[in-house]
């Protein structure tokens, strides 16, 4: 079986673009990771980049399948493209198709979609100023991010913001420099816990929860914030399973699996909650696209954890992956 793994390789970023306008393409350990693992169930894998030009590579490649990792290009809607694409040449892809793969990466539709089945947080969209007076409307501090971005672009410390004025600020600020939306959320004080997802339909499982917390806790408000992922080994501890009452952690694989399936997530996806001051969860975002990062990624972490080492967690997650994906279209891997 030949497959290609379509991705975007991260650029260099342009003098006077924003710090993190790169921050979600993939790096070549990624992809070289991915091709080992494949290869290591008997697959031939290729790289293929998602530009302009990939649907005729695609098309005329002899490829069987692809394995799906390509951010795309454009707003709200660029992860969906490359899957929509699949879909067109008749090629069976993993992952979620271009309708989840849309509505996850708009933050505000992904929590009406979940909500009331699976509970958020109470939130705003401020699309402009004249949204702004909404903001009176929720309680202080707030978490300010840009609504349709990925790999916390945008969600640096300043993203708490303590006060309306401070907030409506904010807004302003990401409007101007991602161009969308702004989804203010009021942050949840309570720990934070992702969690990774697989299968598909009424199989689809919980492998694992994970709780992100602060490598030292100084008393004052965590935020896993862009600056605080890229420095994760110092500034970071992962404990799985999370430190919570079994009750609670129950509670949280059923909002995973419950928002799973009403966003029709397919094969793999990661999930992330936030506890309130009462300590019940609620739904922050849900990334069928997560990276894959042999090192970094959150659910590659929480899979190291999950799985003994003896029992290779990069390529038992990669390859389950993929063999899933199969099982969807019935083809033997």
């Amino acid at each position: 079986m030949r497959v290609a793994i379509l991705y975007n390789p991260r650029p260099d970023v342009a003098a006077g673009a924003l710090d993190d306008a790169a921050e979600e393409y993939d790096e070549p350990e990624t992809i070289d990771a991915i091709a080992k693992a494949l290869a290591g169930m008997g697959v031939e894998p290729a790289p293929v980049t998602a530009d302009a030009e990939f649907p005729r590579t695609l098309k005329h490649g002899g490829f069987d399948f692809v394995f799906n990792i390509a951010e795309g290009a454009g707003r709200r809607c660029r992860e969906a493209v490359p899957a929509a694409i699949c879909e067109f040449l008749g090629l069976p892809v993993t992952g979620s198709d271009a309708l989840t793969l849309a509505a996850t990466l708009d933050k505000n539709i992904a929590r009406r979609i979940v909500s009331p089945d699976v509970p958020v947080a109470r939130g705003v969209l401020v699309e402009g100023t004249a949204d702004e007076p909404a903001l009176a409307e929720l309680a202080y501090p707030v978490v300010v991010k840009p609504n349709d971005e990925g790999s916390s672009k945008g969600i640096t410390r300043e993203a708490l913001c303590a006060d309306i004025g401070a907030a409506a600020g904010r807004c302003r600020w990401l409007r101007d420099r991602y161009a969308c939306p702004v989804l203010v959320e009021e942050f949840l004080p309570g720990m934070e816990v992702t969690a990774a997802v697989t299968g598909n339909g009424r199989t689809a499982s919980v492998i694992g929860l994970m709780e992100i917390a602060p490598a030292v806790d100084r008393g004052e408000p965590f935020l896993y914030s862009l600056e605080t992922k890229r420095d994760y080994r110092r500034q970071v501890r992962y404990h799985v399973p999370p430190r919570l009452e079994a009750v609670r952690l129950e509670e949280i694989r059923s909002h995973a699996l419950n928002a799973y399936r009403l966003l029709g997530c397919r094969d793999f996806a990661r999930i992330d909650f936030r506890a309130d001051a009462a300590g019940r969860p609620r739904f922050l975002e849900c990334n069928p696209l997560p990276g894959l990062h042999p090192e970094s990624s959150d659910i590659v972490i929480l899979a190291r954890q999950v799985w003994p080492e003896r029992e290779l967690p990069y390529e038992r997650l990669v390859q389950g992956i993929l063999r899933d994906a199969a099982q969807r279209y019935g083809v033997t891997v």
